[in-house]
């Protein structure tokens, strides 16, 4: 099939999912749009044949064949036709940005919904940034422009349809001229004016570099570097050149359609002249009356304004088509991790017993096969048993917890809690047993409060019995973390704004971020709790000060630490030193110490450099 044919059928399809979205949206404000462009289309036409009734009725008065009552009656017309578009139009534009404001709801909510329901591993794969990268390009509103030119497109067809009808009852010839000389505008509009278009739309490169290098001129962390290491004359360099590099482009191409359009104009020219010529003809010899000639006149360059304006909004929605393809594609994803039909639900009241099972792991590659980075892990977590993984970077620490938590399944082998294997789990009662705090954790610009209790806050209509037991965890999780020592000296304490671009807000520094990160894991109080290098940004004290309350506020609790800090792993009930993606040692402290491995060198080696930098 030619690549024309298939863009067409792809801008079809495309466009058909949008005009769904939208019908399932509201489908009566739906078909008013639709009844209201139609009228705004044909409306028009009734101003050019009352004009002309106006005419030939004011000609006949002076001949004295005809009376004014007649004369009247098409002024009125007139005076309508002029009227009822505008009031039209301001019912339509307003009709239409409801729609838009609830089409702009209803699609964040539904993209929501799908990307939310994606496993990680989908999230994190190539092809799903690259899609995620192309649809943002022009955000979603990409969509709700597919349904404008559906509504434009009732408009532009409404008019096309009335002219050829008036031109055809004039003469069917103007209907021929009027034809031929709109036939160029697509080729033309299509090959040079989309060129700047395209250039426009397609130089992301230069769009994105431009966009970071004035980034630094207005984000406060980089302007601070702009002013202290010098940057100003390097920063505004490379944006001149990009920029300039840029015009020059749009200017060729712009050049290019001048030239095109002065062509095009003159096609148009031809028959426009001919035209004019049969209608005088066709007056002279009193085949049609003066009015008949303005109206064929007034019909014939609204025709071919139509024309060229509705195949430029094609050309544009084809471009639009491109980007709200890449949403309808992240819409379509289906998650690669997700329960099965018949999943087992559980609802875990205490904590299971975890057992790795010949654990084999490769990271998902779309081009090529990735070397495995867990090799043969076999092992057991029993219920309320304090575990520490320990190793160096790179040696599986992290990815060991995503098998756990089902961001990713097993290569080979298998997982069990409680003798089931963790596939034939319901996904989101596992996901719910589970509390994790990665290294790198995300910062919530909220209020402490809220930052603490995120999505787990009852609403404002609870009871004060409830407030007050939310309040005293809320209290209780700042305490065991050591963020209350911070969280006391703001005079709001709890309602502290964290963001400190707006009104009364305030930053905090990455140790402070860390420990409401792990007061939101003490405030979750999950059965299996999961702390992955909780304690890289905060200091010694407050470390000791988080696993001392760990040890002794989360009895009966599965505890999961991973770290490459050995002196924090001392009082696990088990350790296991994992090295390029297998467990290499395992067993307590006093054990491993024993044993005289690689854990024992690496421990002493931490102890050492501690006790030099004391001394």
């Amino acid at each position: 099939m030619p690549a024309a044919i298939n863009k067409d059928k792809n801008m079809f399809s495309i466009a058909m999912k949008s005009i769904a979205f939208a019908w399932q949206t509201n489908r009566t404000l739906f078909l008013l749009l639709i009844a209201l462009n139609i009228f705004q289309g044909s409306v028009v036409y009734l101003q050019f044949t009352s004009f002309a009734s106006i005419v030939d009725e004011i000609i006949k008065i002076k001949q004295g064949i005809s009376s004014t009552s007649e004369l009247i009656r098409s002024a009125v017309i007139l005076g309508l036709s002029f009227l009822l578009p505008t009031v039209v139009g301001n019912i339509a534009s307003f009709i239409r940005m409801k729609f838009r404001m609830q089409q702009g709801v209803q699609l964040e909510l539904y993209k929501i919904e799908r990307q939310s329901a994606l496993d990680i591993g989908t999230i994190e794969s190539n092809s799903y940034q690259n899609l995620l990268r192309g649809a943002q390009e022009w955000g979603s509103g990409s969509v709700l422009n597919l349904q404008d030119f559906i509504f434009n497109s009732a408009t532009s067809f409404a008019g096309i349809i009335t002219s050829i009808g008036i031109l055809w009852s004039l003469n069917g010839w103007l209907v021929l001229f009027a034809v031929l000389a709109a036939a160029p505008v697509y080729f033309f509009y299509n090959k040079y004016s989309m060129e700047v278009f395209r250039i426009r739309y397609f130089s992301l490169d230069d769009h994105r570099i431009i966009g970071n290098r004035i980034s630094h001129f207005e984000e406060l962390q980089k302007a601070v570097d702009v002013i202290l290491l010098k940057l100003k004359t390097w920063l505004k360099f490379q944006i001149r050149d990009r920029k300039v590099s840029f015009n020059k482009k749009i200017l060729v191409a712009e050049r290019k359609k001048a030239v095109s359009y002065a062509l095009l104009s003159l096609w148009y020219l031809v028959f426009l002249f001919a035209a004019i010529a049969l209608m005088t003809q066709e007056a002279l010899t009193k085949t049609i009356e003066v009015g008949g000639l303005l109206l064929a006149f007034s019909t014939y360059t609204r025709f071919y304004q139509t024309i060229n304006g509705y195949i430029e909004s094609i050309s544009f929605t084809e471009e639009a088509a491109r980007y709200a393809a890449r949403w309808f594609e992240l819409f379509d994803l289906r998650p690669k991790i997700a329960s099965k039909y018949n999943a087992a639900n559980i609802s875990f009241d205490k904590p299971p017993l975890v057992e790795f099972k010949d654990v084999s792991f490769r990271y998902p590659n779309e081009t090529s096969e990735s070397p495995l980075v867990l090799q043969h892990l076999s092992f057991s977590i029993k219920p309320g048993e304090k575990i520490a993984i320990a190793g160096t970077n790179g040696s599986g620490k992290t990815t060991l917890i995503k098998l756990l938590c089902r961001v990713y399944d097993p290569t080979e082998g298998s997982i069990y809690i409680n003798g089931t294997d963790l596939r034939d789990l319901n996904l989101e009662d596992w996901q719910n047993a589970i509390g994790i705090l990665f290294q790198d954790f995300p910062v919530y610009n909220l209020t402490i409060r809220e930052s603490i209790g995120v999505g787990r806050l009852s609403d404002s209509g609870a009871t004060n019995e409830d407030s007050d037991y939310e309040n005293s965890r809320l209290k209780q999780a700042a305490q065991f973390s050591g963020a209350d020592e911070f969280i006391d000296a703001f005079p709001t304490t709890y309602d502290q704004l964290i963001w400190k671009e707006f009104k009364d807000g305030t930053d905090l520094s990455k140790g402070q971020h860390q420990r409401l990160a792990v007061a939101r894991m003490f405030y979750r109080n999950a059965v299996i709790t999961i702390l992955d290098e909780p304690t890289a940004s905060i200091d010694a004290v407050t470390e000791e000060k988080i696993f001392s309350t760990l040890e002794k506020n989360m009895e009966g609790k599965t505890v999961i630490l991973i770290t490459h800090r050995f002196s924090t792993v001392k009082n696990a009930d088990k350790i296991l030193m994992l090295e390029h993606g297998r467990i290499i040692e395992q067993g307590s402290h006093k054990e491993l110490m024993q044993l005289n491995g690689k854990y024992s060198e690496l421990y002493t080696m931490q102890a050492k450099r501690y006790l030099e930098n004391e001394n």
